[in-house]
């Protein structure tokens, strides 16, 4: 967890904060929670997004007047990650192309290797090519 890169202060204190709310400290809550913190709107709106009580997503509150444009491309990427969710008939908006064109690219990408560590791990350094000779 040391290697994750927050967008400020306010965006780790969000995660710490949350994290320590829910009863299960695994992958799908750890990319849920770093996600969703990583815009001021969505952590001020969390208990819309997130029924701590029953640990699960809340889709009804995509629908909230307080969501802008970024803040629904962070929602919808974590919920994808809490469990693959894509709204029925939206889902061309829970694509790569849709999500990432926006200014939270690289904490998205963050959240990818938070969700999903065993394959985002840093990757050997090439070998030198021997020149062929003919």
């Amino acid at each position: 967890m040391a290697d994750i890169k927050f967008r400020d202060t306010a965006h780790c204190d969000f995660f710490l904060e949350n994290m320590m709310k829910c009863r299960v400290n695994d992958c799908y809550h750890r990319a849920f929670f770093y996600v969703m913190g990583i815009a001021s709107e969505t952590r001020a709106n969390i208990n819309q997004m997130f029924n701590f009580k029953e640990d699960c997503i809340e889709p009804e509150g995509m629908h909230g007047g307080w969501q802008t444009s970024g803040t629904v491309k962070v929602c919808h990427l974590a919920f994808n990650l809490w469990n693959g969710y894509a709204e029925e008939g939206q889902e061309r908006y829970f694509t790569p192309e849709e999500l990432f064109c926006c200014e939270f690219a690289p904490y998205f990408m963050e959240g990818i290797k938070v969700r999903y560590p065993e394959y985002c791990r840093e990757l050997p350094a090439p070998r030198k090519q021997t020149e062929i000779s003919r």
